[in-house]
């Protein structure tokens, strides 16, 4: 992970005090993403109650909306490991791990996004999962999932832009198959 301190120093300490957490947990977060994907119980961080967990949220959102998805993936996954049954941590940490070209590494974060909080994350875990399983070059794996997405979304108006896209990058990997 390439790391450049953020420019603002509670950010930058608060990046770094993740960092150390992770380094801590040591082979857990790979130990963590095993079980996750085997549906196994998953080692976990302690929490230290819901104004971290805000904070952490907030740092890694701020720093996703920079562009900073490297920064952002070590407060995101000390919210997972901290708190794995809640999808929208998974699905911020599949972001990160997608967006500094982790594919693989994604795909567990968000099957575990669309399988919690009542699916909630269904339809947008599935489109993020065929955009990785398209970028690990499994193009009939990804129509797949790409397809599952369009029928997440079907009933869904407001998911009708998504629903499109799927569909678009579903046809565009079928025409180059």
């Amino acid at each position: 992970m390439q790391h450049h301190p953020h420019p603002d120093p509670e950010v930058a300490a608060l990046v770094e005090q993740c960092a150390a957490r992770l380094a801590q947990a040591g082979e857990r977060i790979g130990d963590w993403v095993r079980a996750a994907t085997a549906g196994q119980a998953r080692p976990v961080l302690p929490a230290h109650g819901p104004a971290e967990a805000a904070r952490l949220l907030t740092t890694a959102t701020r720093l996703c909306d920079e562009g900073a998805f490297d920064q952002a993936l070590r407060p995101a996954l000390v919210l997972v490991m901290q708190h794995p049954g809640r999808a929208a941590f998974a699905f911020l940490a599949g972001t990160c791990l997608q967006r500094t070209a982790r594919p693989a590494a994604a795909l567990p974060m968000f099957g575990l996004a669309g399988l919690q909080d009542g699916n909630r994350y269904a339809a947008l875990a599935a489109f993020r999962s065929g955009e990785c399983l398209a970028a690990m070059g499994r193009a009939d794996d990804a129509i797949a999932v790409f397809d599952a997405a369009v029928e997440a979304c079907r009933q869904r108006p407001a998911l009708a832009e998504l629903q499109r896209l799927a569909q678009d990058k579903a046809e565009a990997l079928r025409a180059t198959g």
